[in-house]
């Protein structure tokens, strides 16, 4: 099958294409002049420069694909502009370039946090928009936008919304497990609800939802089966690295000012934050799902356990050096 990419070069795009060359398609991606593409080189796969805030680029990736997965977004940095530019105005470009093109389906990676925290778990996916932070705001229009362009112009459609991702490769919750593993406080109680995908699980969600004719113009969260609290998590990140976590607590307006400080110093030189506002409302409210829409249409079963992930998340970073 002919497989068309955008976001190839990110955590869950690269390993969606490792995912797709293995089952033997033809795999094209987008990608930036200055993006790293040395694992897109060793799959063998064919490299479309270009951007999505660039609609001239699309048609050289997108012409003659059976499916599109459409994955590159703006999530941790740079100013809000920026995050509509490449999350809201790139999804539109991809959607009109799409137009008019015959091809089997388009899957969209949207996010659970289009729905913002949750005051009542278990969400399902009726439950209302509510983003707060640029980043879903973002998504939010962009995942809304998708679901217009199926009903105005018939354009085949399935939206994911994938929960907390962690797994080999996802940088960000290397942070996470290095606090742990120094012997970090909790933050606040932190007996909040988290809802965590594993990669591999993920994947399958997403490639599931190219494949059901069920799925058209559906959208679907995929995650594990149950949420867990941020403490048990952290408990069991702990014990899976063999350190003892420890029980004390910063207190959360200390946290808070950092996170508010740490989302200026990001915006003013564009660096990776060492923590944002946004990961602090993560930390301290409920962001819990129903994923029984996805297992009935999807057929969708999360078979990499939690305890599993997180062992052979810390496998891979400390067989490659970022934690000892």
């Amino acid at each position: 099958m002919r497989i068309a990419l955008t976001g190839g070069s990110g955590f869950v795009g690269s390993h969606l294409l490792q995912k797709l060359v293995s089952e033997g398609h033809e795999v094209r991606v987008l990608v930036r002049e200055n993006s790293d593409t040395r694992l897109l080189n060793r799959l063998g796969v064919k490299l479309v420069y270009g951007d999505v805030t660039n609609r001239k680029s699309l048609p050289n990736l997108v012409n003659g694909a059976d499916i599109i997965y459409h994955l590159a977004a703006n999530i941790y940095t740079g100013t809000p502009d920026k995050f509509w530019k490449v999350n809201y105005y790139g999804t539109r470009n991809v959607l009109e370039t799409c137009l008019h093109r015959d091809f089997q389906r388009l899957v969209f990676t949207s996010t659970v946090t289009v729905m913002g925290s949750i005051s009542n778990p278990l969400a399902n996916e009726s439950y209302p928009y509510s983003p707060t932070s640029p980043y879903e705001k973002s998504k939010c229009e962009a995942e809304k936008l998708v679901l217009r362009y199926h009903k105005k112009f018939d354009v085949p459609v399935t939206v994911v919304r994938p929960a907390v991702v962690y797994g080999p490769r996802n940088m960000y919750h290397l942070k996470l497990y290095r606090w742990i593993r120094k012997g970090g406080f909790l933050i606040g109680s932190m007996n909040n609800l988290v809802h965590l995908s594993y990669i591999e699980n993920l994947l399958g969600g997403i490639t599931l939802a190219a494949e059901k004719p069920k799925a058209m113009g559906e959208v679907y969260i995929i995650a594990y089966e149950k949420p867990i609290s941020w403490r048990r998590y952290v408990h069991l990140v702990a014990k899976a690295i063999g350190v003892n976590p420890r029980d004390g607590q910063v207190p959360l307006w200390t946290v808070k000012a950092v996170g508010h400080l740490s989302d200026f110093t990001s915006w003013m030189f564009g660096t990776n934050p060492l923590l944002t506002s946004g990961w602090v409302e993560d930390l301290t409210k409920n962001f819990a799902y129903d994923i029984s829409k996805a297992r009935r249409d999807l057929g969708y079963d999360p078979k990499v356990t939690l305890k599993e992930g997180i062992s052979r998340t810390i496998g891979w970073y400390r067989r490659n050096g970022y934690l000892r």
